[in-house]
Formats: structure tokens, C-alpha cells, sequence
């Protein structure tokens, strides 16, 4: 049977879910959890990827991550790869250690991220490990607590919460005491067109390329990039976002959707079009 069509694009975000081969631990010890972090952080500044949250069990992993330049299997080989010979090496074993390919959902609609985080860092709850979310030590839950601005980026999680990053960390802690119902490890795709994503064609999808690829191919830098989607003003990202709009536009899409996606209204990127348009 062939492998399952997977869509993959700059600027996706996936919900990745990789379990240990035969069901078997892929962290036996704390210090294979804490290398395993260790590669999630050195590779992020190499491969140009973004980490939203995390979490580690004995026999399995969920990562929410969104690429940038590098494709995400190519990100996943590089990782699970070099952790496989650290295992193996350390284990005195041979073999595959995780269960064939991992699982990538494709998180379509952004706003379901919250709610994800949410699922990913109740995991060691539901799996009777503890009874409270900040009592386990091996998921990104303490990032947002502390507010830790390591390699985990807290700020898009926070920010949809509250502006005020104090109100935000706790709304984030009583969003955490709220159950989360939904099954996010049995989806196949996150959003509202979830559906749609499963059941056409490639080439359809490909009409019209996604806001988040049109936003990069303006060459906008990883970090003037997380700064444009947070709606910042700072002046040095205004050609990217001049651009973005452009190209936005000629795929057919309306102000409202190209405001939406860098957190700007209508009118702004109208009036932003406008004057450059009185300079050309």
C-alpha cells in the first residue's frame, strides 16, 4: 500500500506526533529526554523552524512546529535520526527505534493552536502521570508560566490570550485547568478546511498559494517574519508586508483575509497600498 499523501508548504504549521517502534520507550532516562530537547534547540537555529510547544513521554513525543525554508520531513530525518544512533549507541542496540513514519497533522486554521497546546501539555495527565499539568517536568507548560523566551515561542500563544503579557499568563493557567476533549492524535488535518485539504487534488490546492508561503517569499528574515504575524509596526518590516499585500492581492485574496494574517485591519493594508502607490 502507498504511503499517505502529505501536504507540506513554507510557513505550515504540524502537530507531529513520533512513537517509539513496537510500542517500546524511546527515553529510558531523564537525560535521553533532556538530549532529545537539546537537538529540538540546536536544530531550530540551523533547519529555521519554530517551536510553539512540546511534550515528552516514555514512549512517544508531540512537537507543534512551523517550518520555514526547510521541508518538515527533512526536518524530522535530521532529528529522529540523530537521536536513533544516540539511543542505539547508548542502548547497545541495533534497529528502528521509532514506529515508522511520524505523524504530521497539518494545523490549517491558527486558531485551533491554542487548543492544541492545551491537548499536547494535558498528555502526562490523561496518561495518569500527575494530576496537574505544571507538575510534569518534560513538556513546554513551564515556558508559558515563566514566561522562559528560550527556543519555545510563547509570544503568538500569550498574545492570543492578552496583550498584557502578566493577564496572559494566567489566563493561560486557567485555560490549562479546562479539559480538552478533542482527540487531536486521531485527526488527519486541523481546521476549518480540514476537509477540503483532505480531498482535492494537489494541483488544485495549488492555485492558490497559502498566505504563509506568499509571506516568506518576500524574503522576510525568520525573525522580521514572527514580528509581521504579531501585527508589530516596526518600520523595517513595512516592505515585506508591502509586498506580501501585493502578492496577496494577485492570488485573489480580499484585504480582510491578508489584514488577518499579519493582525492588521482592511483599511491599513488598504491605506498601505494606496501610498505606494502614489510613489510609483
Amino acid at each position: 500500500m502507498g504511503r499517505d499523501w502529505r501536504e507540506e508548504y513554507k510557513g505550515g504549521i504540524y502537530h507531529v506526533i513520533a512513537r517509539g517502534n513496537n510500542k517500546e520507550h524511546i527515553f529510558q532516562e531523564s537525560i535521553d529526554k533532556g538530549y532529545f530537547i537539546k537537538l529540538l534547540k540546536e536544530y531550530s537555529t540551523v533547519m529555521g523552524y519554530v517551536i510553539y510547544g512540546y511534550v515528552l513521554m516514555d514512549n512517544h513525543y508531540h512537537i507543534i512546529i512551523q517550518v520555514h525554508d526547510k521541508k518538515l520531513q527533512e526536518i524530522m530525518h535530521q532529528i529522529n535520526n540523530k537521536y536513533s544512533k544516540y539511543f542505539n549507541a547508548k542502548y547497545q542496540r541495533v534497529g528502528h527505534v521509532f514506529q515508522g513514519r511520524y505523524k504530521a497533522v497539518l494545523v490549517q486554521d491558527e486558531r485551533y493552536i491554542l487548543k492544541l497546546i492545551r491537548y499536547i501539555h494535558q498528555n502526562p495527565v490523561r496518561a495518569g502521570l500527575c494530576s496537574k499539568v505544571e507538575d510534569y517536568k518534560w513538556s513546554s507548560d513551564i515556558c508559558y508560566r515563566k514566561v522562559i523566551r528560550g527556543f519555545i515561542n510563547i509570544s503568538v500563544i500569550l498574545e492570543m490570550l492578552d496583550k498584557n503579557i502578566k493577564l496572559a499568563v494566567e489566563k493561560y493557567k486557567e485555560f490549562m485547568e479546562e479539559e480538552e476533549t478533542t482527540e487531536y492524535s486521531k485527526l488527519n488535518a486541523i481546521g476549518e478546511e480540514a476537509y477540503r485539504i483532505l480531498c482535492e487534488s494537489r494541483k488544485e490546492i495549488e492555485q492558490r498559494k497559502r498566505l504563509d508561503e506568499i509571506l516568506i517569499e518576500t524574503g522576510v528574515p525568520l525573525e522580521y517574519y514572527q514580528l509581521v504575524k504579531a501585527g508589530s509596526r516596526k518600520r523595517i518590516l513595512t516592505e515585506y508586508k508591502l509586498k506580501y499585500a501585493i502578492a496577496a492581492l494577485e492570488h485573489h485574496y480580499t484585504l480582510q483575509e491578508i489584514g488577518q494574517h499579519i493582525s492588521m485591519t482592511s483599511a491599513a493594508i488598504n491605506d498601505m497600498l494606496n501610498r505606494y502607490r502614489c510613489h510609483v
